[in-house]
């Protein structure tokens, strides 16, 4: 069987899953705000290209090119278009379920001024939604595993477009309040390595379409990971969450401050325990806090001067 008839078998059994490997060319998908995507002489753009690869899983029977250029997949592509025998009629079929499948390009200008954390939020509402089976990607950028994976699922465009709208109705009532997360700060590295431990051993990370490598990336993540937990959870279960990982990471600073006292054995006779006992019972303090307040005032008395400072002997 040709590879031409491989591909009239497979034209109309799309599945779900998602390839492994997306994969963009060297021009942008969408390059600036003014800038528009190369088109070839039968007007596909990489784009195109991408959308009519795995639609037709191509992938199946060409999986060499899962990590080659873009400009590899619309030779191949095209080489089935040029065939004398059907080309032509593969390439009537693509354009029509081109026309039924792929969502234009002005109905996806709203993901390239979206925020970070709303482009997370979405990708993993969409896979949650259409119980999608997808794998992390490599050289590429969230915005645009977006776009694949919108053009990936096996819906009509109609159906694509009320559920992206559905999506951001739920953003706009699950994005988390600044007052439940103001206390996670973008520029404190340690807190942001922290927070994504915490959330990752809690299991409730979001999908990453990348792993991060900057600080910055992975605190969007932490964010929309939170985000994501209104989607999964109710309101109530979402709050109790973050108010316990708010007081873990206060515990935590307390701990690394080392201001928690350790227990040490002093040796006392019964008598200077007896008088330590009645002291804590008079300031209505425990032992060790009538010792910590004595050690304090005799070592401040006694070791620095009026104005606080060590004294030297």
């Amino acid at each position: 069987m040709s590879i031409t008839l491989i591909f009239l078998s497979y034209i109309s059994s799309f599945s779900l899953i998602i390839p492994l490997k997306i994969l963009h060319s060297d021009n942008k998908m969408l390059q600036g705000n003014d800038a528009k995507p190369f088109k070839d002489d039968r007007g596909f753009t990489d784009r195109d290209i991408n959308w009519i690869w795995n639609f037709n899983k191509l992938y199946q029977y060409h999986p060499y090119v899962q990590s080659s250029s873009i400009l590899e997949k619309r030779k191949i592509v095209h080489n089935l278009f040029n065939n004398e025998r059907d080309g032509a009629y593969f390439l009537e079929r693509t354009l029509r379920e081109k026309d039924n499948f792929l969502i234009n390009e002005k109905d996806l200008a709203w993901i390239k001024t979206s925020s970070e954390r709303m482009i997370i939020f979405t990708i993993n509402t969409l896979i949650k939604m259409n119980n999608l089976y997808v794998f992390n990607l490599i050289q590429t950028n969230d915005r645009n595993y977006l776009i694949e994976l919108i053009d990936s699922i096996n819906l009509s465009k109609d159906l694509k477009i009320n559920q992206i709208n559905q999506i951001k109705s739920l953003w706009a009532n699950f994005e988390s309040k600044d007052k439940d997360i103001k206390w996670l700060n973008d520029k404190n590295i340690e807190q942001v390595s922290w927070a994504w431990d915490y959330l990752k051993k809690t299991n409730n990370l979001v999908f990453l379409p990348n792993q991060p490598t900057e600080s910055l990336h992975r605190y969007f993540y932490v964010l929309a990971s939170l985000d994501f937990m209104g989607f999964l959870k109710n309101s109530d279960a979402k709050q109790l969450f973050l108010n316990n990982m708010k007081k873990t990471w206060s515990q935590k600073k307390y701990r690394d401050s080392g201001k928690i006292k350790k227990p040490h054995h002093l040796p006392l006779t019964k008598n200077r325990h007896e008088q330590l006992k009645n002291l804590a019972e008079y300031f209505n303090k425990s032992i060790p806090d009538v010792l910590d307040f004595v050690i304090d005032k005799v070592y401040t008395e006694c070791m620095t001067d009026a104005e606080g400072k060590p004294k030297k002997y």
